[in-house]
């Protein structure tokens, strides 16, 4: 049996161990947080080891046969969170140096991205749904880690309750497939789901959009979201918004493809979901006053254009596909540096200022060139500007809109739109931030940033630049992801 897939999930979940005993018997708040760099390391080096993917790992549990697959797509994922949780580590070790119980925090965001591995990894749903929840129940404890503030608390509560509930749809849609085809197993269900009754597979389709759709918050699940990334320490927002909800789209995908022999088009409903979710996202983010709520607000509207590209290459397969998945995982990508990125700069300036209320950080950029600056590249990118990583993924998204005509021209117009629109918050923002005049008293009173905070926003700014101007470094993690779910996709 080739245990390589098991290697990084396994890293995590021993270096979980690991930190959290460290934590309670050599409390030390940068000892903590380095031993999860050190683990998180170790992972991406397996990772690597397994590129560009064809580890298969089988076994048995309660005589059931199931299996890990390290294909393309599950190296994709593992490679952009096991990166984006080494500069959340290197983040974290000033920026929360100061709560209390940090073995448990560290252990809990290893635990929390060896679910994230696991759902890319997963070759069956039953898999699927059992990492999802790995994922899931560390996210919630994570939000509401401070829990001696309300605001962490009913934030966590909220996000608990709506995930549950996604969950329980999910497995509704799961059940639903296994009741009427006896199998799990997502390189055969194809075949198999071809048969299923057209009600049952719609409503099977329903239940996984609105179960894996409440990680993704898609709109109207999306309720929990802003207050969930206001309240949550700005690392674990950076690592919820960077690639949890990407890899919430990632399950989505997974479970829907094997769905699309039934004939439901699962395509035209992500797409529908994917405009109003655009919409709603970038039209909140131009009415707040909380830099974390802005940015949270934005990121709906980003994982809308996410499910845009994934609805164009699951409805347009054979015209648009390509185009359609590597905008969309590209984007993923993107999004975890632009958007994580944006996220560790809202930690500084609220580590600095003690606020993320946007009237009290009036030429905070100014005392703090380094931060200012990289928000304003990572704005930049997050709204499309050229020649930004932003800008390229949605490139790509909307070159598969144009290769599918119709329709997808639609779907490609109102992707510029909301591009546009995002700049009426972006630029407002970093006019506050970086170019006022009046600057505030907090931001007279600023404190100093510490390296260990600078060092990971000034990686990201480097990435954000890099893959926008040489994208073809992004694409080599991303191609053969896209490769992967072309064949697997075209042979249904």
């Amino acid at each position: 049996m080739n245990i390589l897939p098991f290697a990084p999930i396994v890293t995590l979940l021993v270096g979980a161990l690991v930190v959290y005993a460290f934590g309670r018997f050599y409390p030390k708040p940068r000892f903590s947080a380095l031993i999860s760099l050190l683990f998180l390391s170790i992972v991406l080096v397996e990772l690597f080891k397994l590129y560009p993917g064809a580890g298969l790992a089988t076994f048995s549990l309660w005589g059931v046969q199931t299996y890990l697959e390290a294909n393309g797509l599950a190296i994709f994922i593992g490679i952009v969170a096991a990166a984006l949780g080494i500069l959340v580590s290197i983040f974290d070790v000033s920026h929360v140096a100061q709560l209390p119980g940090l073995g448990r925090y560290h252990a809990l965001i290893l635990i929390m991205i060896a679910g994230v591995i696991g759902i890319a990894f997963a070759g069956d749903l039953f898999n699927l749904f059992v990492f999802f929840e790995v994922m899931a129940i560390p996210s919630y404890v994570l939000v509401a880690f401070e829990r001696e503030k309300r605001e962490p608390v009913e934030a966590g509560i909220k996000y608990a309750i709506m995930s549950i509930f996604g969950s329980l749809m999910a497995l509704g849609g799961i059940s639903l497939i296994f009741m009427y085809t006896g199998s799990l197993d997502l390189n055969t269900l194809a075949q198999q789901t071809a048969s299923m009754n057209p009600t049952i597979a719609i409503v099977a389709t329903c239940l996984i959009v609105a179960g894996f759709g409440t990680k993704v918050a898609i709109v109207p699940l999306h309720m929990w979201l802003p207050d969930a990334y206001q309240a949550a320490p700005s690392g674990i927002t950076a690592l919820l918004s960077g690639i949890t909800s990407g890899v919430g789209a990632i399950a989505m995908l997974k479970a829907l493809v094997i769905l699309s022999p039934t004939g439901v088009s699962s395509g035209v409903v992500l797409i529908i979901f994917s405009i109003v979710s655009m919409f709603l996202g970038n039209f909140m983010a131009l009415v707040q006053r909380d830099l974390k709520r802005m940015l949270a607000y934005s990121s709906i509207a980003h994982m809308g254009y996410v499910l845009m590209a994934i609805g164009l290459g699951l409805h347009y397969l054979p015209t648009a596909g390509e185009y359609a998945f590597r905008g969309g995982f590209f984007h993923i990508m993107n999004h975890a540096v632009m958007k994580g990125g944006a996220f560790l700069c809202a930690g500084a300036i609220l580590q600095s200022i003690g606020t993320n209320d946007l009237t009290e950080m009036r030429g905070i950029g100014r005392r703090n060139i380094l931060v200012g600056v990289a928000f304003a590249f990572f704005a930049f990118a997050l709204a499309g500007v050229p020649p930004l990583n932003g800008f390229i993924s949605k490139f790509f998204i909307c070159k598969a809109g144009i290769d599918a005509g119709g329709w997808g021209i639609v779907a490609m117009i109102l992707l510029i739109v909301n591009s546009a629109i995002s700049l009426g918050y972006y630029l407002p923002a970093l006019n506050t931030i970086l170019f006022s005049r009046d600057i505030s008293e907090k931001a007279k009173e600023a404190k100093r940033t510490p390296v260990w905070i600078c060092i990971p926003i000034l990686i990201m700014v480097v990435f954000t630049v890099l893959l926008g101007v040489y994208p073809e470094l992004g694409l080599k993690v991303v191609n053969p992801a896209v490769g992967y779910l072309m064949n697997f996709a075209g042979g249904l």
